[in-house]
């Protein structure tokens, strides 16, 4: 059985349908709370492996494709940090076309009987004690893998759009929730983070709000700061490998592009204006995540 005390800070971010901004919000709250202290692991579950356009390490000699990651799950040997230092305080085991074995060799097990979902939870424990904070990100349609990661983890943080088929989704996720608990395995959801909703458009948030708490009562939260829509600034990022909040530094410090205008230069490159506030929005986003998470373990704690 895993070692679940060792995963008690283990955040799972996940949802039932892709185009929400899921592999960015992960990718910018691990590298905010690494850049705030605290010592972070990222691990990628997504065949896709897209994290490491987030990251900037998509040229890294020790990318491996998900090999690390899907071998110790497959053989039950302990995970191993396969990319350090990202950033400081951030670590990363990458994903990639390898963990689609994993979902091959368990749904054979399975037919044979022998399908156990707590792989990920029995090698990330020996590890996971080494680490304040760690983030795994998940396949949006996948289920043997999100079920895998969601087992391996105490709390789930759910981004979604605010269309109708987005929130839809968010149920598909709580199926997989209940798959997941046991009387050994606390598994709670932390919240929701509402993406791609201007901060003006207070009627759409309030809507989706109000479908949020149809679907999932007072069990998750939705968190009073969302995540903007910023295709520039999207690009850009993944362009440089570099996180929203490095953007914004870069764009607070460029030399503003009128006064290029008026001298008759050209900007060696034209930023995009938008990453500042959309960098604002992650860093409110991150507070909200440690902060509910130690609210959350307070309360247990009084409790118990």
């Amino acid at each position: 059985m895993p070692d679940y005390v060792q995963l008690a800070r283990v955040v799972c971010v996940a949802t039932g349908k892709g185009g929400v901004s899921k592999t960015s919000l992960t990718a910018n709250a691990a590298g905010l709370a690494a850049a705030a202290g605290h010592r972070t692991l990222l691990i990628d579950l997504d065949p896709q492996g897209d994290l490491s356009d987030d990251l900037g390490y998509f040229n890294h000699p020790a990318l491996d494709e998900g090999r690390h990651l899907a071998n110790a799950m497959l053989s039950g040997t302990p995970l191993q940090t396969v990319i350090t230092n990202v950033r400081a305080n951030l670590d990363v085991i990458p994903g990639g076309e390898h963990l689609s074995d994993v979902s091959g060799a368990l749904l054979a097990r399975q037919a044979r009987g022998r399908a156990s979902f707590d792989l990920l939870a029995e090698c990330l424990a020996p590890l996971a004690g080494d680490y304040d904070l760690i983030f795994i990100d998940t396949p949006p349609t996948d289920d043997t893998l999100q079920l895998l990661a969601l087992s391996a983890s105490r709390w789930l943080l759910i981004p979604t759009k605010a269309d109708t088929s987005s929130i839809r989704a968010i149920q598909r996720i709580a199926a997989r929730v209940a798959e997941a608990r046991s009387a050994d395995h606390a598994l709670d959801i932390l919240g929701v983070v509402l993406v791609g909703v201007p901060t003006a458009a207070t009627r759409v948030r309030s809507a989706a709000e109000q479908d949020i708490h149809q679907l999932l009562g007072d069990v998750a939260p939705l968190f009073d700061r969302g995540i903007r829509d910023s295709a520039a600034v999207a690009r850009e990022t993944r362009s440089q490998g570099v996180l929203v909040h490095e953007l914004a530094e870069k764009v607070e410090g460029a030399e503003p592009f009128w006064k290029s205008l008026r001298s008759g230069t050209t900007p060696s490159q034209r930023l995009p204006g938008s990453a500042p506030a959309l960098a604002d929005d992650y860093v409110r986003v991150t507070e909200q995540i440690l902060l509910r998470i130690d609210e959350l373990e307070n309360a247990a704690t009084g409790a118990a």
